[in-house]
């Protein structure tokens, strides 16, 4: 897999910002999609696991919570999606990427459905 850097615009109470950088690896093939994150260690705050063409992640088999990060064609988010624990779904109508990140990071960058990813 590739990686690439994310950046991302963030707006909040009217005033644009930009914000740290994450660094991902993108998984953009079948097979890179279903493997996923599995049996991979958990992630730095500063890392993720970009999904192209994914609407809809599961947690199966994994052994560690995950944020996730919903985003459509164009990095705008439409969902984000906090702590969701090993064996579970998750899904967001309308998103093309999603972005796996390490539990918290959702939280301590201050991501929300305003931002827009770009790389």
């Amino acid at each position: 897999m590739k990686r690439i850097r994310l950046k991302r615009h963030a707006t909040e109470d009217c005033h644009a910002k930009e914000s740290p950088v994450l660094d991902a690896w993108v998984a953009d093939s079948y097979l890179t999609r279903l493997r996923g994150l599995l049996g991979k260690k958990r992630l730095d705050d500063s890392d993720g696991l970009l999904l192209k063409r994914c609407a809809s992640v599961h947690t199966f088999w994994m052994h560690y919570p995950l944020d996730l990060v919903f985003m459509d064609k164009k990095g705008k988010v439409v969902k984000c999606q906090e702590g969701v624990k090993p064996f579970r779904t998750a899904s967001a109508r309308g998103a093309y990427y999603t972005l796996e990140l390490n539990q918290g990071v959702i939280s301590k960058q201050g991501i929300s459905e305003s931002d827009h990813f770009y790389w």
